[in-house]
């Protein structure tokens, strides 16, 4: 009996897609309830909810549930087809809880790619199928190539977690500004590539937009409060209740000119952070453009294991200790190839005299840390690693440092981004 007969085409359709729904589950395990499952002719669904032991689904504000549809493309040939409406609504604004996870390879060589809906609707083209618009994905759309491709499961699912949190967002929005927006808006919430653990200068991005969102909802409340006496007093009807109302009014509306007016906090002005918000989204869209984000992400992790790794044997460092390491790159896939590391004395790294301070430093200059040269695919780097001081009490411990954001990540990790796209606009 021949393999064909062995494998007629509707039992192998079942086999293909049970191994798509049992990588997937067990993929999403690691992060998600997995609330329910329903199989139709699209497919495989998966109903997900992000672990929240504080909601149930009974809540009034009950967490957001995702849906992620499994595919398994077993052959070339193979070309699967995802109905229009898991991907847009009636308004043909994206379904951003919706996710579609590809499966190629056998157990040897299991391969996912990992599509939300706007990567479907940009993407791939709508034919009809059965009197029925649907996307089609075919084997070639994505085998071999790096654009979204599941190279890092614990990114991969941060992000779903993160568009999840966001819809809760999105998806109430409409209802909240029926109204005047109050407390119970998400302050937490971001659209997910700002959570995209990439360096810069001003800080955690998630965390300074939640301040400014919180700065915002203090200024509401003081204009919430204003609208209320400004109410109380058209519907006054005895004019001595209205100069108190008037009164408490001019206490908050009145600035040093005697012009009425509602301050607003100095706070609203944040043109640096939106500055870092456009370069931080330029360089998600770059790299994501490629497939190469999780790549680049892997780089900043590879040299902190490596350099702690390499300097964890001389802790306590030593005041004149230079770290000087090398870092080799693919610079087409970003992918490291080697960290070369050497510790060496102040005195004989930079050829002067071994005469120490005061503060029992060698002197030689003010920079601490330093590209020395850069390179397509190289960078050579020296810095102290004990004259960054982390403690205010000057007791500062290994694991301290092995956590610390050192600004040579950034400055590395900046240098790789321009070798490759040059200077962000």
């Amino acid at each position: 009996m021949s393999r064909s007969e062995d494998h007629p085409p509707w039992l192998k359709a079942m086999e293909n897609g049970s191994i798509g729904e049992a990588r997937s589950k067990a993929f999403l395990l690691d992060r998600f309830w997995v609330l329910e499952r329903s199989v139709d002719i699209d497919g495989a669904d998966f109903i997900i909810q992000r672990r929240l032991t504080q909601k149930t689904l009974l809540d009034r504000e009950a967490p957001r549930l995702g849906i992620v549809q499994a595919k398994f493309f077993g052959h070339p040939a193979t070309a699967h087809h995802v109905h229009t409406q898991y991907v847009l609504d009636e308004r043909h604004n994206t379904r951003d809880e919706f996710f579609l996870l590809c499966h190629f390879g056998d157990e040897e060589n299991p391969q996912m790619f990992m599509l939300g809906a706007r990567d479907i609707r940009d993407n791939f083209s709508t034919v009809e199928v059965s009197g029925i618009k649907k996307f089609k994905i075919a084997y070639g759309d994505l085998y071999g190539g790096s654009k979204f491709n599941v190279s890092s499961k614990r990114n991969a699912l941060d992000r779903i977690e993160r568009q999840l949190q966001v819809a809760d967002f999105i998806k109430n929005r409409n209802f909240l500004s029926a109204m005047l927006p109050n407390a119970a808006t998400d302050l937490t919430a971001i659209l997910p590539l700002y959570r995209e653990p990439i360096d810069n200068w001003w800080g955690d991005l998630a965390v300074s937009f939640s301040k400014l969102k919180k700065t915002a909802r203090k200024a509401m409340l003081d204009v919430e409060e204003a609208h209320e006496q400004l109410s109380r007093l058209t519907a006054e009807i005895d004019p001595l209740e209205a100069e108190k109302i008037l009164e408490d009014l001019a206490y908050a509306c009145r600035d040093g000119r005697g012009n009425w007016s509602i301050p607003l906090p100095s706070d609203l002005d944040a043109d640096d952070f939106f500055t870092v918000c456009r370069e931080h989204k330029y360089m998600v869209d770059r790299l994501n453009a490629e497939g190469l984000l999780d790549s680049f992400l892997r780089i900043k992790d590879q040299l902190r294991r490596n350099i702690f790794a390499f300097l964890k044997p001389m802790f306590p460092f030593d005041k004149n200790l230079v770290h000087h390491f090398v870092l080799k790159f693919n610079p087409r896939t970003l992918d490291v190839e080697s960290i070369d590391s050497e510790a060496v004395g102040a005195a004989e790294f930079f050829g002067v005299s071994d005469v120490k301070n005061k503060y029992g430093h060698v002197e030689v200059g003010d920079e601490i840390a330093k590209i020395i040269s850069a390179q397509p695919g190289r960078i050579e780097y020296r810095w102290f690693p004990s004259r960054y001081g982390l403690s205010r009490s000057g007791e500062n411990t290994f694991e301290m440092y092995l956590k610390a954001d050192f600004f040579l990540y950034r400055e590395c990790m900046m240098t790789v981004f321009e070798q490759k796209y040059g200077p962000i606009p």
